[in-house]
């Protein structure tokens, strides 16, 4: 899916500089982002998880579950398009291609935990 065709009359769009917080662990997520511009990382106490560029998705599971669970960075300047709650489920009732890209991030942020949930249990059990 084409996200800078979506989003490039998007009235919500966030700039941040490299070394920016785009969230912190434990805030109240009230909206997600789609990556436009540039490379956020995503960390989970204090260790990186992993990078989204452009197309990349983040916050998605916080804001359909309520809080960060990690920290968001800029690596560098980026552009974000923002979403509430509210214009994600317009966006999804309009759009099957783009519920199915935000399920898609779902499943590989969980992916992703799983995997990080994983070496933590390996190092800790190894010590």
């Amino acid at each position: 899916m084409d996200y800078q065709a979506l989003f490039e009359n998007w009235e919500d769009l966030r700039e941040v500089h490299a070394g920016d917080t785009v969230f912190a662990e434990g805030d109240r997520a009230d909206c997600m982002y789609f990556v436009l511009d540039g490379e956020i990382e995503l960390r989970r106490h204090g260790e990186p998880t992993s990078l989204e560029g452009p197309g990349g998705i983040i916050g998605e599971s916080a804001l359909l579950g309520g809080a960060h669970s990690g920290n968001a960075v800029a690596r560098s300047d980026a552009r974000l398009a923002r979403l509430d709650r509210d214009q994600l489920e317009t966006l999804a009732e309009d759009n099957a291609e783009f519920a199915l890209q935000v399920m898609a991030a779902l499943a590989k942020r969980l992916r992703t935990v799983d995997a990080y949930i994983s070496a933590r249990l390996r190092a800790d059990k190894n010590d």
